[in-house]
């Protein structure tokens, strides 16, 4: 008989870590994890072990066109200098 449901990962997540934080912490975590579009778990799992390069989680932040934006400011404004030789300077 086939088995039914999802299959079984490689990498179990099978160790609980628990920690407490106040009401007005779990409201800023639950707003931020669905403005995310991701469960509090994932969202604490990506922040804590630095997997903030997702895409996914990077495009849901508004993070990828601030990035555009000063990398086209940069090279706009200072494309062949240094840029902290150009401050200095000023």
């Amino acid at each position: 008989m086939a088995t039914v449901g999802r299959p079984k990962k490689e990498d179990k997540r099978d160790i609980e870590i628990r920690f407490r934080v106040s009401k007005e912490e779990n409201e800023r975590i639950e707003e931020l994890a669905k403005k995310m579009k991701m469960n509090k778990s994932r969202l604490i799992r990506n922040i804590l072990l630095g997997d903030l390069g997702e895409m996914e989680m990077l495009s849901n932040v508004g993070i990828i066109p601030i990035v555009q934006n000063a990398m086209a400011f940069y090279e706009k404004n200072f494309k062949g200098q240094n840029y902290w030789d150009k401050i200095k300077n000023e």
